[in-house]
């Protein structure tokens, strides 16, 4: 049984030019210079969305298994290297390298590169040799050669199995290290003429290399071919033997994207060694001999007017060849859940993708191979962690159709008339193989894999697409309203965006998008069907779980409900999107989605976050530590404060009345130490919120709880994380932090200033004003001094300004943390002895919300967290990948 399934006699298969001109005929008026009449457009709409015919139940079925090979065709077959990877403990390099004094984060390996490498790691304080996937190594960009070879140094020591998921960029105490104790001195025995040239530190060449908007330039030193061997030699040698976390360090040489630089025939055996003698020309020749080198090999099949695509059932037959797998091994390989391969659908049809597939296999096969087409060319761009263009939730809501929409559009119906596409498969072959493996693409291979469809067919069934979801969203976004915001409007909305960045992009699979399947789609209880798009492990499937589907070919909605029934476009009633989900797609929770765009009167309390903290604008409160240790500095000092006034006069009224017992007063040092407490708590009790954000956490994370109890220890810690959710930063001059002091702690002869902001409210600002009265000039000064001294201990403090303690507004000449945001923040200032700050939010203790009980749903235990609209969400179970657990198919090749 199927939802939103017609009748099977009403099922029509088409290739995709029948399905283009059966849309476009729709699209065009009876009569010339007449518009298209209203049902008419919504006909053709819902035809692009659902694939359904709504006048005559018509469901189309695209099959693009009819554009296959039929006849000989001419076919041009091109053989390429696109890069190399390597992994020495010598660095395999003969032409001059260009060192980076600062590394550049976006250059160390974070993505996975498909191999393993045996790398030395510490396991159980033991060092043992293992093979590690090298992008969970912490590792830096050393620096480059030419324009497209980058050269890396892994720390395996620093390796962390139980964290292997958590970052791998040095941290700047590791960074600093590596410069001081290792980079310098290497290059200062080396080629020491050239030392005028580098900073003398790595603190002084992060100075040097900050820009005035707080960005670095990441510039190079050349260093001569001749001495890189050496280089390579010493530089491990010195680190190792000052830091054990340096032992073992391994090199990796990355050339990338040259293949249009070698490309060659196919067949050709001596063409391809003179290909490689090109790739390499920048390398040492013995890298040929190293066990862990690997070359991608290309294979690149075209035809002028026409766009190749791969078939989705012969991923098993390409395996098969370039493979030692047999027949069933590959078929097994493909079809099993499995992390080590996956399918790249094509433009949202599910009979043409690419794939990629990692491999463990013999010496002489290749440990990965992807199969892609160069139409992603148009779209390529790495961004967030895609390598595609990608539309955003807060697109889809703005514009009529959005902006996005229109560029992608215009670049479609460029592509139309002009990029005909190829279909590529890569290779990553051991070195000694390049030359003799994947020679040729065979000609029955080419017959049964690739899919030839003339290139303007492959751009309209695209811009088709693109059509019906530009306008369905120009029709949600005209009407607005509360109808615009509602779950089901959204969902579509939802689903828009996730087909649209699919047309040009392998579809997201995530959690999310997995949830997003589970409301789009059309749902199915038939668990055989070939095109399930979800498959849980059998056991975690109960009677009556209906999983999504595409059984027409491609990706197309449930049943959408059109206007005149909805003003607005909106799914029909099914189910609903997670709140979570909801907060990936478009960047905020349902119910926030609909305050930003349907304002309400005011804002609910209960919604206010506990992360946010009341901004403390009246007095400030007592510190809580009742009976504080003396700070040591003030021990030694045996004057006393005068009593405080005197007033016990009968003629007053008890309210008036200042009679103080004579043993009030507390030891001096004593009364200072609170005082001193009582000015590192006043300043985070003022630490206010975001402006017009009233959700927004608090600039300050500490509860006000934890304010009271705060002492100097939260300003002698560098990880702002550990105060702020967000900050500015600025590292200022020992005359600038004296400044400071004197405006927290005026001397006794300061001039009054007109009454600033936050100062008059802080009980230590008031205290210190009466010490100022009750100690005699030289004992103020005396205690003042000792202050000064405490207070240079500290490692950062705010950026007090004379007319108030906090700024928040965004200035250029200030860092920021996280680093990316750019928004309103607290400013604080640095003390010039100390580090540059840092920010590791994964250190911070974060206090625990109370939890929402969860609700249990036809057996099934729910977060109420996720609900929306009054409607469970699709249970966790159903969501999970079955390869996402271990399985005994993963073993089986």
């Amino acid at each position: 049984m199927q939802i939103n399934r017609p009748p099977l006699n009403n099922l029509r298969g088409c290739s995709l030019a029948t399905f283009n001109n059966q849309v476009i005929r729709l699209l065009q008026p009876d009569e010339a210079e007449e518009p298209v009449d209203d049902a008419q457009y919504y006909r053709a709409l819902n035809l692009i969305l659902t694939g359904k015919d709504s006048a005559t139940g018509v469901q189309y079925s695209v099959e693009p298994t009819r554009d296959r090979f039929t006849h000989e065709r001419e076919v041009t077959v091109v053989r390429d290297y696109d890069s190399l990877i390597s992994f020495t403990n010598w660095i395999p390099v003969i032409s001059n390298i260009f060192i980076y004094p600062v590394t550049n984060p976006v250059d160390t390996l974070t993505s996975n590169i498909h191999l393993k490498v045996p790398m030395k790691i510490h396991e159980h304080q033991v060092t043992v040799s293992a093979s590690v996937l090298p992008h969970r190594v912490p590792n830096i960009c050393l620096g480059v050669v030419g324009v497209r070879t980058k050269l890396r140094m892994f720390f395996p020591a620093l390796y962390e199995e139980e964290n292997a998921d958590g970052s791998v960029e040095l941290t700047l105490e590791q960074k600093t290290a590596v410069y001081n104790d290792g980079l310098r001195p290497t290059l200062q025995s080396l080629n020491p003429d050239t030392m005028t040239n580098w900073p003398t530190t790595y603190a002084s060449a992060l100075t040097r290399a900050k820009k005035r908007d707080n960005r670095y330039q990441y510039g190079t030193r050349p260093f001569p071919a001749q001495m890189v061997q050496r280089f390579g030699y010493d530089l491990p040698r010195l680190l190792a033997a000052a830091h054990p976390w340096a032992r073992d360090i391994v090199f990796m040489t990355q050339v990338q994207g040259v293949k249009e630089a070698n490309q060659h025939p196919p067949g050709d055996p001596e063409a391809a060694s003179d290909a490689l003698s090109v790739l390499i020309s920048d390398l040492h020749p013995d890298l040929e001999r190293e066990p862990h080198c690997w070359v991608d090999v290309g294979l690149e099949l075209s035809e002028p007017g026409f766009s190749y695509q791969w078939r989705t059932d012969a991923h098993s037959e390409i395996i098969e060849h370039f493979t030692c797998l047999t027949a069933a091994q590959a078929s097994s390989y493909v079809n099993r859940p499995s992390r080590q391969y996956s399918k790249d659908i094509a433009a949202g049809l599910m009979h043409v993708s690419g794939f990629r597939g990692t491999f463990a296999l013999g010496d002489a096969d290749p440990v990965y191979i992807q199969a892609y087409t160069t139409d992603k060319a148009l779209i390529q761009q790495l961004d967030g962690g895609r390598h595609g263009l990608a539309m955003s939730g807060k697109q889809l809501m703005e514009g009529t159709p959005p902006e996005y929409m229109n560029n992608i559009y215009a670049l479609y119906f460029d592509a139309r008339e002009n990029h005909d596409c190829a279909a590529r498969i890569e290779l990553r072959l051991p070195i000694r193989y390049a030359t003799r493996t994947a020679l040729l693409f065979p000609v029955e291979l080419t017959r049964d894999s690739i899919l030839a469809f003339d290139r303007q067919d492959w751009w309209q069934w695209r811009l088709v697409r693109l059509l019906g979801f530009m306008r369905t969203l120009a029709l949600q976004n005209e009407c607005g309203g509360q109808l615009r915001v509602g779950p089901d409007a959204l969902s579509l909305s939802g689903g828009i965006r996730w087909m649209t960045n699919g047309l040009h992009s392998r579809p997201d699979d995530g959690s999310a998008a997995r949830d997003l399947m589970c409301t789009i789609l059309p749902l199915t209880r038939d668990y055989q069907q070939g095109m399930l798009q979800i498959r849980p492990r059998d056991e975690l499937v109960r009677n009556g779980d209906m999983l999504p589907v595409c059984a027409h070919g491609a990706y197309f909605f449930r049943d959408i409900v059109w206007p005149p029934t909805a003003d607005v476009p909106r799914l029909q009633r099914g189910p609903m999107m997670r709140n979570s989900t909801f907060k990936f797609i478009f960047g905020l929770d349902y119910e926030a989605l609909r305050r930003k765009y349907l304002p309400p009167a005011y804002i609910p309390r209960a919604l206010v976050p506990q992360k946010r903290v009341g901004t403390q604008k009246g007095f400030s409160k007592r510190h809580r530590m009742e009976d504080p240790e003396p700070v040591p500095i003030f021990q030694d000092l045996e004057f006393e404060l005068a009593g405080p006034p005197q007033d016990a006069g009968e003629d007053l009224p008890w309210n008036e009345r200042a009679d103080f017992p004579p043993d009030l007063e507390e030891e001096l040092p004593i009364q200072l130490t609170k005082h001193w407490n009582q000015f590192c708590s006043d300043l985070l009790q003022k630490c206010g919120n975001m402006k017009n954000e009233p959700l927004a956490a608090s600039h300050c994370r500490l509860t006000m709880e934890e304010r009271l109890h705060v002492t100097d220890d939260a300003y002698k810690d560098i990880n702002l994380a550990m105060v702020f959710n967000r900050v500015q930063w600025k590292k200022v001059s020992g005359r600038e932090w004296k400044e400071a002091f004197d405006i927290f702690f005026p001397p006794r002869n300061a001039p009054l200033r007109v009454q600033p902001q936050n100062f008059p409210t802080m009980k230590y600002w008031e205290e210190w004003f009466d010490m100022k009265q009750r100690l005699p000039p030289a004992n103020f000064d005396t205690v003042r001094n000792r202050y000064w001294i405490i207070f240079k201990e500290l490692l950062w403090i705010p950026k007090p300004h004379k007319d108030r303690l906090w700024k928040y507004t965004a200035s250029h000449d200030f860092s920021t943390f996280p680093l990316r945001y750019n928004g309103q923040a607290p400013q604080i200032i640095v003390s010039p002895s100390s580090y540059p700050p840092t920010w590791e939010p994964m250190n911070v203790d974060e206090v625990e919300e109370e939890e929402e009980p969860e609700e249990e749903v036809n057996g099934n235990l729910v977060d109420r967290r996720e609900w929306v609209n009054g409607i469970a969400p699709i249970p966790d179970r159903i969501l999970m990948r079955e390869e996402e657990e271990e399985s005994e198919s993963e073993r089986e090749v």
